[in-house]
């Protein structure tokens, strides 16, 4: 099955089942935005990937009083 989706925004994709989503949904297809705490493993990934594949953000999902700032943007 095809996946429907063009570009997906993926928060936790810095490792564990987060990253190998992430790492799929490229492989089906899909522009990847990748949002995760640890910056240089969010560089890591768009650098494997490359720019036309991945995006990456900086966020800590954790700290509830920015999300919405966050979403905002």
């Amino acid at each position: 099955m095809a996946f429907p989706y063009r570009h997906v925004l993926l928060i936790g994709a810095t490792s564990g089942i987060g990253k190998v989503m992430a790492d799929r949904l490229i492989e089906a297809g899909a522009k990847v935005t990748v949002v995760g705490r640890r910056k240089e493993r969010l560089e890591e990934f768009t650098s494997r990937h490359g720019e036309s594949k991945a995006r990456a953000i900086p966020f800590d999902i954790g700290k509830r009083e920015q999300i919405s700032q966050f979403a905002a943007e």
